[in-house]
């Protein structure tokens, strides 16, 4: 398989039980596992509880399929290890409405509780509200 320099950037933060993801695409299989050592530490920090995720995207909103594909595993993973939702904060990215359709995919696929928002902080209160569900359960 060719390797390919990384095509995307990631930046990812924790605050509380939340991850916060800022993307700006589009992405490669490449940047995906780029992004999968940079998350490492904070995943295995929210293991063990409810946690969820709020991305931000700039730029391209786009996975080329074998990073969609990464994506939709790492994903999965991550639900079976407390995560609850994911909030999409579409509102700055060059293609709002396909983001939703495009990423939406992706998250469906995985089987996570998605929703997308415009500002991150609306974002971020969803995704406060799931995991206090999820906790009052």
């Amino acid at each position: 398989m060719t390797q390919f320099i990384p095509h995307g950037e990631v930046a990812v933060t924790r605050d509380g039980r939340i991850m916060t993801i800022e993307g700006r695409g589009p992405w490669n299989l490449e940047a995906v596992k780029r992004s999968e050592q940079a998350a490492q530490t904070i995943l295995q920090d929210l293991s063990g509880g409810p946690w969820g995720v709020v991305i931000v995207i700039y730029g391209e909103p786009i996975h080329v399929p074998d990073a969609k594909n990464r994506l939709v595993e790492l994903v999965k993973q991550d639900i079976e290890n407390g995560r609850v939702a994911t909030a999409l904060v579409v509102g700055e990215c060059d293609s709002p409405n396909f983001a939703k359709n495009h990423l939406g995919s992706i998250y469906q696929d995985a089987g996570d509780n998605l929703a997308f928002f415009e500002d991150v902080t609306q974002a971020r209160s969803w995704v406060q509200k799931q995991i206090e569900e999820t906790v009052g359960k």
